[in-house]
């Protein structure tokens, strides 16, 4: 297939383009500035340039748009108005794009973000109910692409709703935990039994292969995640192991609880991340579990566990 891939700079994007490459895609990858050091097959462009027709691009069977404004625990007003001008409208420019040029597979990468959170297992039927800035225009973005997908019968409109994502080179997500498991500082709050759904670069990358090549007309939402859902603990145990880390250390919940304020405010002060503050409690408090299950159902078959996943982030 002939792919074209908007935000092939980024964290995901460097994680995809080998892959898609190793398969015999090609295509034309796409970026703030011209993407470089491609794979054979593949050339790169600025997304404004591609957008304006300024110049002539080749023919895709299929988009995969990546491009994103991720997501800010503390959104700033500019944040925000980002999230509506890259995820949104952005991700309304591709659309466009596709239709004026007459491609029909479209894959959106969306977020777990776009739905409310629930202690309870989120499938793909959950409403789109986000609680953040971020979450909400994701939100936004997937009912374009439903649009788009109503417009032609003959168009196939796949989204795709990753859990957090990690491997080689992330500063996001499981980093900071990371960087509290090796260095020894308590990672933990209370047993750590909370479940977390999270997905390697490299099996997000493989779904959206799976997605370009296998969408069918009509429209498609699948959540993705690592085949496994482990607890924080486990995770921790995981991690501690591969960096031959001391064993994880704990705070006990009600000693969190009561030190997390103090962390707001420490990080109100100096601008700088406390390791414990109240939204970092409460996201380890959160259970947020996505199951993978419909897309396996679908044919998909991850090519990392989570322990290798972890081992390729770690360079292990």
């Amino acid at each position: 297939m002939h792919i074209l891939v908007t935000g092939a700079r980024g964290f995901v994007g460097r994680g995809l383009m080998p892959l898609l490459a190793a398969y015999g895609h090609t295509g034309l990858a796409t970026g703030r500035s011209a993407p470089t050091d491609l794979p054979r097959g593949w050339s790169g462009a600025e997304r404004g340039q591609v957008l304006s027709n300024a110049i002539d691009a080749p023919h895709a069977d299929a988009i995969i748009h990546l491009e994103v404004k991720q997501h800010a625990a503390r959104p700033t007003p500019a944040d925000i108005a980002d999230f509506e001008r890259v995820n949104v409208g952005g991700t309304r420019d591709w659309l466009d794009w596709a239709t004026r040029h007459g491609v029909r597979r479209f894959v959106f990468t969306s977020s777990i973000k776009a739905v409310a959170p629930s202690p309870r297992p989120q499938f793909e039927q959950a409403p789109l109910e986000p609680d953040t800035p971020y979450g909400a225009s994701k939100a936004r973005g997937e009912q374009l692409v439903h649009e788009w997908a109503r417009g032609d019968a003959t168009r196939a409109a796949v989204i795709l709703r990753p859990a957090p994502v990690y491997g080689p080179g992330n500063e996001a997500n499981l980093a900071a935990f990371v960087r509290q498991i090796r260095a020894g500082r308590p990672c933990l709050v209370g047993a750590g039994t909370t479940q977390k759904s999270i997905v390697s670069r490299g099996n997000l990358a493989a779904a959206l292969e799976f997605a370009a090549v296998e969408a069918r007309p009509g429209l498609e939402i699948f959540n993705v995640s690592d085949r496994e859902t482990l607890s924080l603990a486990e995770l921790a145990r995981i991690i501690a192991d591969l960096a031959a880390a001391p064993p994880p250390r704990r705070v006990p919940a009600l000693a969190a609880r009561l030190l997390a304020p103090l962390g707001d405010l420490v990080s109100l002060a100096t601008g700088r991340d406390f390791p414990l503050t109240t939204a970092r409690l409460r996201a380890m408090e959160e259970t947020s579990v996505f199951p993978c299950d419909k897309l396996a159902a679908a044919g998909f078959r991850h090519p990392q566990t989570t322990r290798e996943g972890l081992a390729e982030m770690l360079g292990k």
